[in-house]
């Protein structure tokens, strides 16, 4: 671990001496350690097992009003030379029309859980074994169940800011991400379930409940019924939260907001949804999925509230949007790959510039239990897994998602039959609108590498069956 960090350091020192070398005002180098071990599932057994280490920087500079930046995975000196070289002949095609500078030094704080030592050194038989242990329990879960598919992330991660402004921000986590999808047949019936989570550490990886909880969406729903088309109260349940929950985390990024979605744009300040929502960015919390101690330019984290009893009350920024907006950084800046074609394992990615995001987003716990939700409700339907949720007009907030496996009836308080699959036609402001219950536990779910900390919410919503 030291040689790893002590090999980033030296590289990061010679590219900020090279960049004062050649005038530059300013430099700041972002340099990833990324170890990641994959085991893919496919019909019930391993169908690849393989361990990637990326290491690399990324590098902004500033001359002027111009912004560059560049990347490499090659760290000789002759490879960093080439760096700045790229970095300045990009910054000449990008003149910033407002004042731009890199942040400055801050006290970092300390997060609690979320390196493992046990996870990070994880042997990749062990894994094997993990992995196995969801298909096993799976297909021990009952005879109906013909094929399951999944895998198993496991990412260690050391990253390393330095800038002109004497920063020198190390981070360093452990994280796992496991899902597994279920095949049950009876007859000429065919259904799936699916169940996927993440963590920090080894003792939050649960291979037996992940695959029994597939396998029981799965033969649920053999025994599908067709739904009526209505308006239904709906409880949203951890997953399909998160999906809601990464939706509002996208709107109160103003480089989305500006470019993508502008839903938010002219909402500060105002009710976008019922008073039983708050929206948290804790990336101090201990254990958290997006927990560090800085943020991908090395500033400080900082826990801050949203939304507060459904108004909005900020969004989130790094340096640069802060810059463009006149407003300080939020310490919301992260690394994620946007461009088409550049490949991005689970992880840390020094391959692209910082944007503006929640960093480990969550709705505020309420007052009830899960099964109370289902208890109160009379007449509605339990929704288990979002898929192809998409924002489909960003102006107006019209939301969908298909709901092709784990939609049930609840009657009288209680689940009954399983549903054929539907798909979910409404608004995004109604939805967080008619929120009239959250319960009271944060759960970590998700899925395709989007996890976050999530209670269960109620809402209301209109659904459709898909012929």
């Amino acid at each position: 671990m030291a040689s790893i960090l002590t090999s980033l350091k030296e590289a990061g020192d010679a590219i900020l001496k090279i960049a004062e070398k050649k005038g530059l005002d300013e430099a700041e180098a972002y340099l990833v350690s990324n170890k990641l071990l994959t085991i893919r599932l496919v019909n019930n057994a391993v169908f690849e097992s393989k361990g990637v280490h990326d290491i690399g920087v990324g590098l902004r500079v500033i001359k002027g009003n111009m912004l560059g930046f560049s990347s490499t995975a090659d760290l000789s000196k002759k490879s960093l030379e080439r760096l700045v070289d790229a970095a300045v002949s990009t910054a000449k095609a990008r003149k910033l029309p407002f004042k731009y500078s890199f942040p400055k030094l801050g006290k970092m704080p300390k997060v609690a859980g979320i390196y493992d030592k046990k996870l990070a050194e994880l042997p990749s038989e062990k894994a094997v074994e993990l992995a196995y242990g969801m298909v096993d329990a799976s297909m021990a879960h009952s005879k109906k169940i013909v094929d399951n598919a999944g895998v198993l992330n496991v990412v260690n991660y050391e990253t390393l800011v330095l800038n002109s402004h004497e920063v020198s921000a190390k981070n360093m986590g452990t994280f796992f991400e496991a899902s597994l999808s279920a095949t049950a047949k009876n007859g000429k019936n065919v259904s799936e379930g699916s169940e996927a989570t993440a963590g920090r550490s080894i003792k939050e990886l649960k291979p037996k409940n992940i695959g029994e909880k597939a396998a029981e969406m799965a033969v649920s729903g053999l025994k599908s019924q067709k739904l009526k088309e209505d308006t239904y109260p709906v409880i949203l349940d951890y997953e399909p939260a998160v999906g809601v929950l990464g939706y509002i985390s996208y709107l109160v990024s103003p480089m989305i907001a500006k470019l993508y979605f502008p839903l938010f744009l002219d909402k500060l300040g105002k009710k976008v949804a019922s008073s039983q929502v708050t929206l948290i960015d804790d990336p101090l919390m201990p254990k958290g999925i997006g927990s560090a101690p800085v943020d991908d330019e090395g500033t400080p984290s900082k826990n801050q509230i949203i939304i507060n009893k459904g108004f909005l009350k900020k969004f989130v920024y790094d340096s640069f949007y802060g810059a463009i907006d006149k407003k300080k950084t939020t310490g919301n800046a992260v690394r994620v790959s946007f461009a088409v074609g550049v490949s991005s394992f689970p992880g840390k990615n020094y391959n692209g510039e910082p944007i503006p995001f929640a960093r480990n987003p969550y709705f505020k716990p309420g007052k009830w239990k899960r099964e109370e939700l289902i208890e109160e409700t009379k007449q509605g339907l339990l929704v288990r897994r979002f898929h192809y949720t998409r924002l489909t007009n960003p102006t107006r907030g019209d939301f969908t998602s298909v709901l092709r496996m784990g939609l049930y009836a609840v009657k009288n308080g209680e689940i009954a039959d399983a549903l054929k699959k539907s798909r979910l036609l409404d608004n995004l402001l109604n939805l967080l609108r008619n929120v009239d219950a959250v319960s009271d536990k944060l759960v970590v779910a998700g899925s395709w590498g989007d996890y976050a900390h999530t209670p269960v919410i109620r809402t209301k919503a209109h659904v459709a069956p898909i012929d």
